[in-house]
């Protein structure tokens, strides 16, 4: 087992622990009734630990092929394992609780094996501790042909580098910050030995795992040069994406690389476009360093690395340099370290939600001695049915001066609350405790101290406490890791998952909303919407300014008699609590566009002293609708809700549209949510543009509805379909304000005597 790290000095170390041995769990009724040869050369020892129903465990141990044998063996003749599945290096860091930070007990040796100097540890003693840590990070990019098989330059920037290293054979001169290197080899080797020298503790940039260093790697195989970024030997080893929509990963020995993509959809950051150039638009204003036509950005790269190699250096400079400021703008290496303080993950791994829950309920589960199931995927139990959030429905139309309350965290709360937690679970076939906390839909769970609700009443001060001192990043991490418990329980994929406990959670949240609704309509209020966890109430004033004085104290009288309601029904001390979110001056909730009653999940708001309008749900915050529509949307709103007429704006905007002079907001993006090969029959229009576009398809396809059908923006052979536009864009947008105004489209738009002659 090796644990690689750096030192509070600053120097790298490398614990090399030798004693450590693979090990899982069986009942110990089913050890005895095996024989001796089923164990090989493992070793059988009574533990003092338990399964979940308190029956005694034996602890088989031995190396990690062979313990994965005899799993596999046991398995096959359906004798139940625990924890066979645990990677071993995970359970080395529950076993010793160890997360983000340890303290190591034992003598160093200077490490021979180190690139760049560094301790070796040989089998110490490794404990947790808190550990103040400020990554260093590196930024790297890489050019290339069209065809990725030919490298054209590396560049790197952070740690105080900004160069970038250029395969010439012509040995032309090179531009400041720009070194040439005669072969594609030498520019690799030279890029090795500069991170080596760097010594960063982190590489990010842009989908560098699944392209730069997959391309790299496929360079020094063909080159055969040796590949080694890391603090020891050994090239990078890249583990490819399980599943379509899974995250790659690269292991550099003595590094992480953290890709800049992942990190942003980690930290939930969304984004319409995940490309480096939007994303730097959207996050640092500016982009990259190109002034040619957009939609030949390949070829004015080529053409300057032939014939311009200063503005060939400066684009791959810039590359390189925007990835780290955007993670750096965004603090998501900051987040990704405070995660993995919090869940023992690595900070390439923090996303992983499930294995974040995984450690954490492992080590719980280690100090009460108590041992988990090995994980099985049971695809008939997968296919239990889950409940969602409760959702009430809308009363469709214009509301004025509308309270918004929202409960605090319900999922993590109601779990806190009513003690809902695996190992506290009673199942339905046993008779449990006499006085059990039962919940809505029947479920049952033990009273007393629970493991969730424990880790959970740890992290909800942690986060009010980093709220309170302005710490956004442990604030946020916190954020996520509460929320996440309630998803993984309701996973598949975890060893954890109970759609029992689950939809416990949902329908105790549904109880308690409908319950909430009952008290406002007490109280003469009209409840106008209702979703999961929030409240829209139509308060009944005239004046928002008293609107906006009375919500704080509904929301803190609603919380106590909530609490005394929870208490006389399960005797159990609540932890929900309802906060007064904000006052719509305005709010539309848009009827459903074919049918009775108002759609769900949708709406538009005015919040009191704002100008401009909120959407949720609505085109607007949609990726695959058109930036025409989007502006479309937000200046009929503010028209709207400022009382101004909008027939006049409609029609300048068809007069425009239908001229061309919006043609570059016309642009689709829609995501693949499969592999182009799978879409066989029936294909949409995203699918189709794909298939036609002359680059590897990507996850988001750009793509106009044009007259010869949906094309992509690098194979474009008709002008657009602007008709198209107008109905299948502007006037969904346009549909729910006109009709609330008793106006139809073609009249405002001016069509309507044109359809009257045809």
């Amino acid at each position: 087992m090796q644990l690689c790290g750096r030192l509070e000095n600053g120097d790298g170390f490398r614990v090399r622990d030798r004693l450590e041995a693979a090990r899982f769990y069986i009942r110990t009724q089913d050890a005895v009734a095996l024989k001796a040869p089923d164990w090989r050369n493992a070793t059988l020892s009574r533990s003092p630990k338990a399964t979940f129903g308190g029956e005694p465990v034996t602890e088989v141990r031995g190396t990690v092929p062979e313990v994965r044998q005899i799993a596999e063996r046991l398995a096959s003749r359906q004798v139940a394992t625990f924890e066979a599945d645990l990677d071993p290096a995970q359970r080395y860091l529950i076993d010793r609780g160890i997360r983000g930070g340890c303290r190591i007990h034992g003598e160093a040796q200077p490490d021979s094996a180190a690139t760049g100097g560094g301790w070796l540890f040989t089998n110490p003693k490794v404990e947790p501790a808190d550990a103040d840590f400020a990554p260093r990070t590196l930024a790297f990019d890489i050019e290339t042909n069209p065809k990725a098989n030919r490298l054209l330059a590396i560049s790197l920037y952070g740690c105080e580098a900004d160069e970038v290293y250029v395969v010439d054979p012509r040995n032309r001169p090179m531009p400041p910050k720009a070194i040439g290197c005669p072969t594609e080899a030498a520019a690799l080797q030279a890029f090795c030995k500069r991170v080596r020298m760097l010594d960063p503790d982190m590489l990010t940039g842009w989908n560098i795992i699944d392209f730069d260093l997959s391309v790299l790697a496929r360079v020094a195989a063909r080159t055969k040069a040796p590949f080694e970024l890391g603090r020891w030997p050994g090239a990078p080893r890249i583990r490819k994406a399980q599943g379509y929509f899974g995250s790659s990963r690269a292991d550099i020995p003595g590094r992480l690389a953290l890709d800049g993509i992942a990190l942003l959809r980690g930290a939930f950051v969304r984004m319409d476009d995940y490309s480096l150039d939007a994303v730097a638009r959207t996050v640092l204003g500016e982009g990259k360093a190109l002034e040619g036509n957009a939609k030949d950005r390949v070829g004015e790269i080529l053409s300057n690395y032939a014939h311009d190699l200063e503005a060939f250096a400066l684009y791959a400079r810039t590359d390189a340099r925007l990835a780290l400021e955007i993670v750096e703008a965004l603090d998501l290496v900051n987040l990704a370290v405070a995660r993995s303080r919090l869940t023992g993950m690595t900070p390439d791994r923090v996303s992983a939600s499930i294995a974040s829950f995984d450690f954490l309920y492992l080590s719980e589960l280690n100090r009460r001695r108590r041992v988990a199931s090995t994980l099985v995927r049971d695809e008939q139990q997968a296919r239990r049915p889950q409940s969602g959030g409760h959702v009430l429905n809308p009363i469709a139309g214009l509301h004025e001066n509308v309270w918004v309350f929202d409960f605090k965290s319900l999922y993590p709360s109601l779990i806190r609350t009513y003690n809902i937690d695996p190992l506290g679970f009673i199942e339905r076939d046993d008779e449990g405790p006499s006085n059990p906390v039962t919940l809505a839909n029947g479920a049952r769970f033990r009273r007393g101290s629970a493991i969730l609700p424990g880790l959970l009443d740890r992290l909800a001060p942690q986060r009010d406490r980093a709220k309170r001192e302005g710490d956004a990043v442990a604030s946020q991490a916190i954020k996520i890791l509460m929320n996440s418990f309630y998803g993984v329980l309701g996973a598949s994929g975890c060893r954890f998952y109970n759609p029992d406990i689950a939809n416990a959670i949902t329908g105790q949240g549904r109880h308690l909303l409908l319950w909430s609704k009952d008290w406002f309509q007490a109280r003469g209020f009209k409840v106008l919407y209702g979703d999961t966890d929030s409240l829209f109430i139509g308060s009944g004033h005239n004046d928002g300014e008293r609107a906006l004085a009375e919500g704080p104290a509904l929301a803190a009288s609603l919380t106590q008699e909530l609490a005394d309601f929870i208490k006389a029904e399960s005797s159990v001390r609540s932890r929900l609590e309802l906060e007064f979110e904000k006052l719509y001056a305005k709010l539309f909730l848009p009827p459903v566009r074919s049918g009775a009653g108002g759609a769900r999940k949708r709406y538009a708001g005015l919040v009191f002293g704002e100008e401009a309008p909120e959407f949720i749900g609505m085109e607007v915050v949609r990726r695959d609708w058109t930036e025409f529509a989007k502006q479309a949307q937000r200046e009929l709103y503010a028209r709207f809700f400022r009382g101004e007429p909008v027939d006049g704006y409609l029609r300048e905007l068809v007069a425009r549209l239908r001229s061309g002079a919006l043609d570059d907001q016309l642009v689709y993006r829609k995501g693949l949510r499969k592999a182009m090969g799978n879409y066989r029959a029936g294909k949409p229009p995203h699918v189709a543009a794909a298939e036609k576009s002359k680059a590897p398809p990507g996850r988001v396809i750009a793509y106009l509805i044009t007259l010869a059908g949906p094309e992509p923006l690098d194979n474009r052979s008709a002008p657009p379909d602007r008709e198209h536009y107008v109905q299948a864009q502007l006037r969904p947008v346009a549909a729910p304000i006109l009709a609330i105004l008793g106006l139809k489209f073609e009249q405002v738009i001016g069509d309507d005597r044109q359809l009257r002659l045809l």
